[in-house]
């Protein structure tokens, strides 16, 4: 018998934020699968923790994802070999990523590996970073027809409403170019987390923060103040 694979999206930083399914996978799986932070279990691992705290309690596999530009293929075959030794021996894994798994995920990276194997895998969706940070700033990302476009650190003027992910090294960038339009700039740093730190207007926004920081630029009037 093979075990099965599930990637759960924990959301961006408040753990009341899992979703009833993730809650109940986390509870019945066997094994905690997550990305490392010091060679220990990560931010994902720590949400999870506080709205499941039987996970504590469970095997748990803190896996390496270099956060670095060159090739990592190595490194995402050594993850999925890890996993894949866990599953045949009947075991269930649940993968835990930030946000949802189908967004800038770390999981991507080994999903088609998993299931070249013939596992069984499912997604669990988690609420992503920017509908939360649209939360936290009582805005609306659309109505009507309007269009979304989401980015990673970059800036384009070709939709109504920009979500720009990742954000936080290219700040004083994005900024210059922002400032020549009309458009209003939103910043939330660490959505949910203890340390979260909301920016309204170009001007209160400073030139670096960190990573987990996210951008909406609009220019429909009724996101003023």
């Amino acid at each position: 018998m093979k075990g099965r694979f599930f990637a759960i999206g924990v959301g961006p930083g408040d753990p009341e934020l899992l979703t009833l399914k993730a809650v109940r996978i986390l509870k019945n799986a066997d094994v905690i699968a997550c990305p490392s932070k010091e060679s220990g279990p990560g931010i994902a691992f720590n949400i999870a923790a506080q709205a499941v705290p039987e996970i504590l309690d469970k095997r748990i596999i803190a896996l390496e994802f270099p956060m670095t530009k060159k090739d990592l293929t190595q490194a995402h075959e050594n993850a999925a070999r890890q996993l894949i030794n866990v599953l045949d021996s009947d075991k269930d894994i649940a993968f835990l990523t930030l946000g949802d798994p189908s967004i800038y995920s770390t999981f991507s990276y080994i999903l088609g590996l998993i299931k070249r194997n013939g596992y069984e895998v499912e997604m669990i969706s988690g609420v992503t970073s920017f509908t939360a940070v649209a939360a936290k700033l009582l805005i609306s990302l659309s109505s009507k027809d309007e269009s979304v476009m989401i980015t990673s650190k970059e800036y384009t003027d070709v939709a109504d409403t920009l979500v720009i992910m990742k954000a936080g090294s290219v700040l004083k960038e994005l900024k210059a170019k922002i400032s020549k339009t009309k458009k209003e700039m939103y910043l939330v740093e660490n959505c949910g987390m203890e340390d979260e730190k909301i920016y309204r207007g170009i001007d209160s926004i400073p030139d670096e923060v960190g990573y987990f920081s996210i951008v909406i630029v609009t220019d429909r009037k009724e996101f003023n103040e």
